[in-house]
């Protein structure tokens, strides 16, 4: 939310991830080429949504009035004379329509799949990169700077980017950033006023991926919550996260295991282990992840696999649900699967119980075989997700609308309420499979000293989905993540990566398109 008069020194703000950079790009004092020089109270710039296809702009929204070269889609910041670090390294010799141009895609952390919206920039200085803090207690999950740089991006759905004004040398750091995902890659960049492609398959060197580990760069805190009918943890191993993140709470691994149950459909106790060590005990109410706000709070996501029940009056009780609903509404982010529906179904606030109508709810929800699901397009971000699909190759058809074919599947939402998105859905009825929403919900009202532009803000985010990440009823490892198989995503995976990443990004309104606030004159 703009605060009027509070410079933006050298900045990347697109889709969901908003970024401010903490001094002025190479100039050292004034707000980049072309970019919006207004501060925000996040330290973020006002965005909200996404805007759909975006394969011509390198990542930036066609018909944008925000001053941005839309042909490239590259924010420069100006080298001034005498201009030290990396920016003294671009050919300023080389015309303007030829001018020294780095292009590629970026991947996972598998470094398989392409991602969407994942901001590129070369800083100026690598050491000088902003220092990115886990754990979420405030609504300040957009503060993630980029620092000084010399020019920055954003990929399309194909995971394209195009950077045009790069510095020429041996060497030179390409920094990939979504949320709290860092990663910084040395490139050789020697065609001065030409074009240098890098990583436009996964099988290339250097590839330009987000870290599997955090001696790669960084990486959000995640608390996982295994359960005895989803394989959570080996679906973020084949996503690229390291086996060695996977520690107990408070150990040093960026995925903290809890142990949840497996109960009450004959499994019988609980969850799968820790293999790294012991996993915290989520196996009653005295879970100490939940029993606390400021349990939730060393976290920046929670993941919850599904326990094959409904966990409340067993490991969950209403003063943990509002402890979920207090953390989120402070910036928290949470992925729920299945009969995990209960942490918003069962609160005792009526707001999270009315994010959607609820189906075949209770013990007796079992997931089915599954079958051909829609997905819903009907909003910016939903278009770009069925592109990504295809990109991926993980649709059933093209459509209008793309088909994803999913096994495993619940039903246990028939609709959605505004402002829940609807990602995707059965169309033999509406059943919903996958939703969002932006909290608090509804949105709080701006800061007293905001812009006159600035609208509400948004701070955290949660998503529910009935299908299984592991694709399988029941857990195939009953410990994690030694018993976790290593193998390429399925597209019911695919899908949930999106997602998942998604929920990693920066928080603002789905349902709208992106709106940048101008600077202020």
């Amino acid at each position: 939310m703009v605060r009027v008069g509070q410079p933006l020194f050298g900045a990347l703000a697109l889709t969901w991830i908003a970024v401010m950079a903490a001094s002025g790009g190479c100039s050292g004092g004034k707000p980049a080429s072309g970019f919006p020089g207004a501060g925000s109270s996040s330290g973020a710039p006002d965005l909200t949504g996404d805007s759909g296809d975006n394969s011509s702009s390198g990542g930036f929204p066609v018909g944008s009035s925000s001053g941005l070269d839309l042909d490239t889609g590259t924010i420069a910041a100006p080298c001034p004379n005498g201009a030290t670090g990396w920016c003294s390294k671009v050919d300023t010799s080389c015309s303007s329509s030829s001018p020294t141009t780095l292009t590629g895609k970026v991947f996972d952390p598998a470094g398989k799949n392409p991602l969407y919206s994942v901001v590129v920039f070369i800083p100026n200085d690598e050491s000088t990169l902003p220092a990115i803090t886990q754990g979420t207690h405030t609504c300040n999950t957009c503060d993630v700077p980029i620092g000084n740089y010399v020019v920055a991006t954003t990929t399309d759905y194909t995971g394209t980017f195009t950077l045009q004004g790069v510095p020429t040398g041996t060497g030179v750091p390409v920094t990939v950033q979504i949320g709290k995902w860092r990663r910084t890659v040395p490139v050789n960049i020697m065609a001065s006023c030409g074009t240098t492609t890098v990583s436009m398959s996964p099988t290339a060197t250097p590839l330009l991926r987000l870290p599997g580990k955090k001696s790669e760069g960084d990486m959000p805190q995640m608390a996982l919550l295994t359960g005895g009918c989803d394989d959570m943890a080996c679906f973020l191993m084949n996503l690229g996260i390291d086996s060695a993140e996977f520690t107990a709470p408070g150990a040093g691994g960026r995925v903290s295991v809890y142990q949840g149950n497996s109960m009450p459909l004959g499994v019988g106790g609980a969850g799968p282990t820790l293999s790294n060590g012991t996993a915290g005990n989520c196996t009653t109410t005295s879970c100490p992840l939940w029993s606390t706000v400021q349990g939730f709070e060393a976290y920046d996501l929670a993941l919850f696999s599904c326990e094959c029940g409904e966990g409340m009056g067993i490991n969950e009780n209403a003063t943990s649900y509002g402890n979920l609903r207090t953390w989120l509404n402070e910036g928290g982010k949470v992925f729920a699967s299945h009969y995990h529906y209960t942490w918003f179904e069962d609160s005792p606030s009526a707001d999270f119980k009315g994010v959607a109508n609820w189906g075949n709810t209770g013990d007796n929800d079992i997931a089915g075989n599954g079958g051909t699901y829609d997905i819903d397009t009907s909003f910016p971000k939903g278009a770009t997700f069925g592109q990504w699909l295809g990109a991926v190759g993980a649709t059933a058809s093209a459509g209008p609308p793309p088909t994803i074919d999913l096994t495993i599947v619940a039903d246990s939402v028939k609709t959605v309420n505004a402002p829940t998105s609807r990602w995707i859905y059965d169309p033999n009825g509406n059943d919903v499979k996958y939703l969002s929403f932006e909290t608090p919900i509804g949105g709080a009202p701006p800061p007293p000293d905001a812009g006159p532009e600035s609208g509400k803000q948004y701070c955290g985010k949660a998503v529910f989905t009935d299908l299984h990440t592991g694709g399988s009823l029941f857990a195939t490892a009953a410990s994690v993540p030694a018993d976790c198989k290593t193998a390429n995503l399925t597209s019911q995976q695919k899908a949930l990566e999106f997602l998942f990443f998604d929920l990693s990004a920066c928080v603002t309104d789905d349902t709208q398109p992106v709106k940048i606030i101008p600077p202020p004159q």
